[in-house]
C-alpha cells in the first residue's frame, strides 16, 4: 500500500522456507538442551540455564553474519570514494576497530534505510543499507554512522547487553520457583504430568504484567540513549547533516511524526522526529550553532 514492499511472490516464499527450516535446524537442538538442563542439574537449573543463555548469544553474534544473514540478504564491500574514505575516517577517528564494510541489498525486499553496525569487541564491521546510500548525501550517511558509533563509544550496546543478561538471570530464577507450583498446572487440566514446557508457557503469561513496566523502563533508557547519541554526533560537527538525514528517514520509512509523550514513553524506543530534531537545534533552514567539534 506504501511503497515499502518489494519483495516478489517467490523470494516471499524462499524466506519463509529458509525460515521454517532454521527454526527446526537451531530450535530444536536449543529446546533440546533447555530441557534437559531442566531435568539434570536439580533445583539449581537457573544457574545453568544462565550460562547457557549467554553462550548462545555470543555464539549467535558470531555465527549470524557468517551463515545465517547470507542466507536472506548479499553483502558486498563499499566501494573505494568518498563515502568510504569518510566512513573509514570516522572509524579511526573513534578508534572503532572496524573490520569489514559493507553494503546490503536491502532494497531487495524493502524501501526502509537504515544502518548499523556488529561484531565482537574487537572486529567490528559496518553495513550501510543500499536505500541509505541511494536517497542520501555521502556526509548525512557519514552523520548516521557518528550517532550509531555514538552508541558503541558511550557503551551503550555493552549497557543494553549486561541489562539483558540480567533480565534472563532474573527470569530464570523466578521460574525455578514457579515451576514447582503444581497447582497452576491442575488449573489448566495437567493433573499428572507436569510439562516443563507447559510450565515455562504458563509462567511466562503470569509474567507478562510486569514485562510491561520491563518495557517501559527499557524505552525510557533506549530514548534516552538515542538523544546522547545524537549529542555526540553533535559534538563531531555532524548536527545539520544529522538533521538532514533523520528528515529523509522519517520520510522514506514513514515514522510517526508525532505522538502524547506519555503514549511514546512506553510505546517507542526512540524520540519522535520532532523531540530530535529540537535537541539538535534544528529549525528548518536555520539551526542554532554548532558546539566545537571533538578533536
Amino acid at each position: 500500500k506504501f511503497g515499502f514492499n518489494k519483495s516478489t511472490v517467490k523470494l516471499w516464499i524462499v524466506d519463509l522456507l529458509k525460515g521454517q527450516a532454521l527454526g527446526l535446524a537451531l530450535g530444536a537442538p536449543l529446546l533440546s538442551a533447555f530441557l534437559a538442563i531442566i531435568q539434570r542439574t536439580g533445583n539449581g537449573f537457573f544457574y545453568y540455564l544462565f550460562l547457557f543463555g549467554i553462550a548462545v548469544q555470543l555464539f549467535a553474534i558470531t555465527i549470524y553474519p557468517i551463515a545465517i544473514l547470507p542466507l536472506f540478504n548479499k553483502l558486498s564491500p563499499l566501494e573505494d570514494g568518498a563515502l568510504k574514505n569518510g566512513v573509514e575516517g570516522l572509524a579511526k577517528r573513534l578508534d572503532f576497530p572496524l573490520t569489514n564494510l559493507f553494503v546490503i541489498d536491502g532494497s531487495k525486499r524493502s524501501a526502509h534505510s537504515n544502518a548499523y553496525f556488529y561484531g565482537l569487541p574487537w572486529k567490528k564491521h559496518i553495513v550501510i543499507y543500499d536505500t541509505l546510500i541511494e536517497k542520501s548525501e555521502t556526509e548525512e550517511v557519514v552523520a548516521v554512522l557518528s550517532h550509531e558509533l555514538g552508541h558503541w563509544s558511550l557503551s551503550h550496546t555493552t549497557k543494553l547487553f549486561g541489562i539483558a543478561q540480567f533480565h534472563m538471570f532474573y527470569i530464570f530464577a523466578l521460574f525455578s520457583v514457579f515451576i514447582n507450583n503444581r497447582s497452576l498446572y491442575r488449573s489448566f487440566g495437567f493433573h499428572k504430568q507436569y510439562p516443563i514446557i507447559i510450565g515455562f508457557i504458563l509462567f511466562s503469561e503470569a509474567l507478562a504484567p510486569m514485562d510491561t513496566v520491563v518495557k517501559l523502563l527499557m524505552n525510557i533508557l533506549s530514548r534516552k540513549f538515542e538523544f546522547e547519541a545524537d549529542e555526540f554526533a553533535v559534538k563531531l560537527g555532524y548536527s545539520t547533516e544529522l538533521a538532514k538525514s533523520l528528515i529523509k528517514l522519517q520520510i522514506q520509512n514513514l515514522s510517526t511524526m508525532d505522538a502524547d509523550w506519555m503514549y511514546a514513553s512506553y510505546h517507542f524506543s526512540h524520540p519522535i522526529l520532532p523531540e530530535r530534531l529540537g535537541a539538535l537545534g534544528w529549525s528548518g533552514k536555520e539551526k542554532k550553532a554548532d558546539p566545537p567539534k571533538m578533536d
